[in-house]
């Protein structure tokens, strides 16, 4: 195997061009995801607002079985709400 130096060279800096748009999609594919987190955090507080008040904020939220549960807070009162439609919650618990 007889390979020049400049050969090498040149060919390293092929391989780097031709993963440059893989590497751009994938970092194009983890700001959009995280744009939908944002997205769904934003409208789980909202949605809590309007059902509460705006005077409660969202400690935590996550999602299972199709239910959306949040622990939310007001003057120091915490509760444990669900629901399945980010219109109806209903309170499960209080701390």
């Amino acid at each position: 195997m007889n390979i020049k130096r400049r050969d090498f060279i040149k060919g390293c800096a092929t391989a780097c061009v031709l993963m440059v748009p893989g590497t751009a999609s994938a970092a194009t594919r983890l700001n959009n995801n995280e744009a939908s987190i944002r997205d769904a955090d934003s409208r789980i507080e909202k949605s809590i607002k309007a059902g509460f008040g705006g005077g409660f904020s969202v400690r935590a939220h996550g999602r299972s079985n199709g239910l959306t549960y949040a622990e939310i807070e007001h003057v120091g009162n915490r509760y444990t709400v669900v629901s399945a439609d980010l219109v109806d919650w209903k309170i499960m618990s209080s701390a």
